[in-house]
């Protein structure tokens, strides 16, 4: 016989682990890997609303660039080359009555807020969750 015992393992006997040590190492790995994938989850989290955010921060800029275009399009246009005064007909008179209110771009009434865009559900993405 060896002088050294060997266990089922293989290994020395002096390597063993007692078993309540391992049950509590094991225990508190496990809350470890748990609080660790609540914070990923987190995480995930909240980088999804950050990217709503950003999606909607776009949606917004791209709209307010749109009313923007509209705006200066609906503007007369100055005349290219000055005109000689004797050579420009005279405008044609419009009641005031037929006459197209100016838009106000300032209004601080809500109900007269142009409509935002509609917003496109979203699926929620489950694998993330998982790494």
């Amino acid at each position: 016989m060896h002088d050294t015992q060997l266990s089922t393992a293989g290994l020395p006997s002096h390597a063993l682990v007692p078993a309540e040590f391992a049950e509590k190492a094991m225990a508190s790995v496990m809350q470890m890997h748990s609080e660790l994938m609540d914070e990923k989850e987190r995480r995930v989290e909240l980088y999804r609303k950050l990217m709503e955010r950003e999606q909607l921060v776009a949606e917004l800029r791209m709209y307010v660039k749109l009313l923007e275009e509209k705006v200066e399009s609906s503007k007369p246009q100055p005349p290219a080359a000055p005109v000689a005064q004797s050579l420009r007909p005279e405008p044609p008179t419009v009641p005031q009555s037929a006459r197209p209110s100016p838009p106000t771009l300032h209004s601080t009434d809500p109900s007269h807020a142009p409509p935002l865009p509609p917003r496109v559900a979203r699926p929620r993405v489950e694998g993330w969750k998982t790494w």
